[in-house]
């Protein structure tokens, strides 16, 4: 049985939270004792999941595809206090040609998938240093490790998650804050349905991305799980 006991009582931050596997990590948190700060682009999602989730939670909406927005929502979160935990879900699937697409398509995924994630971790990885404890959990993807055809940019923000991942944990690891890049296969949920030329009925459940997640944080020993490239059994 995995003991989730160093979890307890800490506070998480999850972006892209009203999503399927946002959704799936912010419920896997709350059952270890996790309190959490959930935040998306919708309030009426985020209210719903608030009222399904154990716990201390705190709603913060926000679009993270303007900079601006991602500036003000690290401000709001650091109001609250003190992040021991912070999963990076929030998400973008943007298929279009190289030639079709647009600057602002462009600076759109880049801030959701990579510049947000990397502007949150440098903020709040300072009370992490402070305290000598802390996770940075990025949801990367299949894509982090290979490339698609028309999904040039959100492979580059992918590939960037991972190298942005390396670098931030070959740099805080010292003092005992652990940043992981895990990456899932196809996920059922709305990114999924809008994936092509793949048989949906065999994409992983948001859960077991979840239980990948929970069980990486609450390692506390000299073992790190630093990449986790979660592939399917199955194939069609």
């Amino acid at each position: 049985m995995i003991d989730y006991s160093v979890l307890k009582g800490k506070v998480a931050f999850v972006s892209g939270a009203s999503g399927a596997i946002g959704t799936a990590i912010s419920e896997s948190l709350a059952s270890a004792g996790v309190n959490l700060v959930i935040s998306g682009s919708s309030q009426d999602k985020l209210l719903k999941l608030k009222d399904m989730l154990s716990g201390d939670v705190d709603v913060i909406v926000g679009d993270m595809s303007q900079q601006s927005e991602i500036l003000r929502i690290i401000d709001e979160i650091l109001l609250l206090g003190k992040i021991d935990i912070l999963i990076n879900c929030a998400g973008i699937f943007l298929q279009n040609t190289i030639s079709n697409l647009d600057i602002s398509e462009y600076n759109k995924v880049m801030n959701v998938n990579l510049n947000a994630p990397y502007l949150l971790s440098a903020a709040l990885s300072k009370n992490m240093v402070k305290n000598k404890w802390g996770r940075i959990v990025n949801i990367g993807s299949a894509s982090s490790y290979a490339g698609f055809k028309n999904t040039a940019i959100y492979c580059t923000s992918k590939h960037g998650m991972l190298g942005m991942s390396l670098a931030m944990h070959d740099e805080l690891k010292e003092f005992g804050v652990r940043v992981y890049c895990i990456s899932p296969s196809s996920t059922k949920g709305k990114m999924g349905l809008d994936t092509k030329g793949q048989d949906y009925s065999t994409f992983l459940d948001p859960k077991e991305v979840a239980e990948y997640v929970l069980f990486a944080i609450s390692q506390d020993g000299n073992a790190m799980s630093q990449e986790i490239f979660i592939k399917r059994m199955y194939y069609r």
